[in-house]
């Protein structure tokens, strides 16, 4: 990754550094490097602990298919982790229940995973959200689970003069932050609170093109984001230095540790649930709920006996998971222009 940075001139902006580190085709660690989610990973979700969110999904889709009318059950699911999800929504249904299932994976390790999870299933495996949502005609349920986190992000800190951009340069093999000129912060809720002199915040702009471009494509349908995060005030409270940080085997690296195994290591920032929110409607989207992850669990799992798993209660109290991950459900309507 180094060669490619220095061939760009040895400095480049963090949104691509952190682009370059979780997805060059060779050298990024989701492309290539990530080994597996769980126990034996660098990092757990919400379905490989528990099946609490599990049976929250199957219920809230089932539901959800119910209010669009849809003849065909098409779910595309973005970021497929081990299978599991796909696995346990696709047990739900009946053999004589029409339902098409793809997957929107770019590694090729975790995808291999799927395909042995979920083998004899019909599930497909598309390369982009694009080319799964014109092989369902535009009219989808599309479903993510720590999906946007992994965006590659900007990141600001607060001078006394206004904003500066960090940056990177490489120098010898180590890397060095920098900033740019001060200059106008790009759109984002982020921006309107008033922060103390050297706070860091990130800014998800690839992932606001991403929707615009998936907006371009999708007809109908209504898309569930599963993640970390909240809103701007919830994020950076008494975190000066930002939400961005790396895991290595389950190992939380913040500060320069962040930069000790480029392409080696997870890399993910907090979602700030407004922009996703806000951009949303400005693309035409109608936000129909944004709760955090105990409620949407509260509200849609059938309620198990009072022996419940241990780990269950940790992705719904809201001293684990359960208050961390917010749930937002967008639905795009045909008269959308």
């Amino acid at each position: 990754m180094a060669e490619i940075v220095r061939s760009e001139g040895g400095r480049v902006t963090f949104e691509r550094f952190m682009e370059l580190a979780l997805y060059h085709p060779v050298h990024g660690y989701y492309t290539s490097h990530v080994s597996t989610i769980g126990r034996s990973g660098d990092f757990s979700t919400a379905t490989t602990i528990g099946d609490a969110l599990l049976r929250s999904l199957v219920a809230w889709l089932k539901a959800e298919v119910k209010h669009l009318s849809m003849p065909i059950v098409q779910v595309i699911e973005l970021g497929g982790g081990t299978g599991q999800l796909a696995s346990g929504i696709l047990r739900s249904f009946m053999p004589w229940q029409r339902i098409r299932y793809q997957i929107v994976e770019v590694s090729t390790t975790l995808r291999s995973l799927q395909e042995r999870e979920l083998r004899r299933t019909g599930v497909q495996w598309k390369d982009s959200v694009q080319a799964a949502l014109a092989a369902a005609q535009g009219e989808a349920i599309l479903i993510s689970n720590e999906f946007v986190d992994a965006f590659p992000c900007r990141r600001f800190e607060q001078g006394e003069r206004g904003w500066k951009e960090v940056n990177l340069a490489l120098e010898e093999d180590i890397w060095r932050e920098e900033y740019s000129d001060f200059c106008a912060p790009p759109l984002s809720s982020t921006f309107g609170l008033k922060h103390a002199n050297g706070q860091r915040v990130e800014t998800l702009q690839s992932y606001r093109n991403w929707l615009a471009d998936l907006n371009r494509h999708f007809r109908r349908g209504t898309m569930l984001t599963i993640d970390y995060g909240g809103s701007p005030a919830d994020i950076y409270y008494r975190r000066p230095g930002g939400t961005i940080r790396a895991y290595y085997r389950h190992q939380r690296l913040d500060g320069m540790g962040i930069y000790l195994r480029a392409g080696h290591q997870d890399l993910t920032a907090d979602v700030n649930f407004v922009d996703l929110q806000d951009w949303g409607e400005q693309l035409g989207f109608e936000t129909v709920q944004l709760v955090s992850q105990a409620d949407f669990i509260r509200q849609w799992a059938k309620p198990r006996s009072a022996r419940r798993r241990l780990a269950d209660r940790y992705v719904v109290e809201n001293s684990g998971m359960g208050d961390a991950f917010k749930v937002l459900q967008q639905r795009k309507h045909l008269n959308t222009p």
